[in-house]
């Protein structure tokens, strides 16, 4: 399984926080969208667990999203700075992203 980091944001403090919670509390859910035509799963959140996951051995269960061009990040309940960004519009940029790969 490949999940790809679309957002751009990234720090290594926040990194090994998370790191040190996911010990205690095991491989996160993470909510993303399936991308059929890049063979990937858009991570419309959660892209410290995703590496802290993969530091660790861990493999992060998905919570499959679907592709949609007018629902919201925030209307999902997720943080992001930009209130009026889509799914759609995130998930477009897995080809561009970072790719993290994991054993299924």
């Amino acid at each position: 399984m490949q999940i790809a980091l679309v957002h751009q944001h990234f720090d290594p403090a926040h990194l090994e926080a998370v790191k040190s919670e996911m010990q205690a509390l095991g491989a996160p859910t993470i909510k993303a969208v399936w991308m059929e035509c890049y063979g990937v799963w858009a991570a419309l959140e959660g892209c410290h667990r995703v590496r802290a996951a993969a530091a660790l051995g861990f493999v992060p269960e998905i919570e499959e999203v679907e592709y949609d061009e007018e629902a919201t990040l925030a209307s999902l309940g997720l943080d992001c700075e930009d209130e009026e960004i889509t799914v759609a519009q995130v998930a477009d940029d897995a080809h561009r992203a970072m790719l993290v790969s994991f054993d299924d």
